[in-house]
């Protein structure tokens, strides 16, 4: 990026890959109140646009919707007066999103202990090896499972 070069949205979707369809989708939307038009109405990004585009983006990608991202880009262009609106968005965001990973946390020990299940019952020749193992050889993966099947099972009766 050099100072005071603009960059179309082509440029813009090659260097980002964000796609070009997306980037006037956001516009439409109103995303992008910051970009600039040439006299022909071509979108013109300048380097500035990049941090706000980046911003977009991550909020997109950590669930938060259009509607929302509409919402803060509106604040964002009222100024300074709209700082503490604009952290509060986040701090809701940044809850969300550290729900979401300890959710994501959750999945990925089910997946990795099935893996280990799957890897297990293929090494014994037995899908059911797991049934004959007393509680205490049981490994704690497989303990750790169990007793969330258990919680989900009692949870939803």
């Amino acid at each position: 990026m050099n100072e005071n070069t603009l960059y179309t949205i082509k440029d813009v979707a090659e260097r980002t890959g964000i796609s070009q369809h997306t980037l006037r989708f956001y516009d439409k939307e109103g995303l992008l109140p910051f970009i600039k038009k040439s006299a022909g109405g071509t979108r013109l990004f300048s380097d500035e646009d990049f941090e706000s585009l980046y911003t977009i983006t991550c909020l997109k990608k950590s669930g938060m919707s259009i509607k929302q991202i509409q919402a803060f880009m509106e604040l964002y262009a009222r100024g300074p007066e709209t700082l503490k609106q604009r952290q509060e968005m986040f701090e809701a965001q940044r809850e969300k999103v550290l729900a979401q990973m300890t959710e994501l946390q959750e999945m990925l020990e089910v997946i990795d202990y099935k893996c280990w299940y799957f890897s297990e019952a293929q090494r014994l020749d037995d899908p059911d090896f797991y049934k004959k193992l007393s509680p205490e050889e049981q490994p704690p993966q497989m303990k750790e499972f169990l007793r969330k099947v258990d919680g989900f099972w009692h949870s939803h009766a």
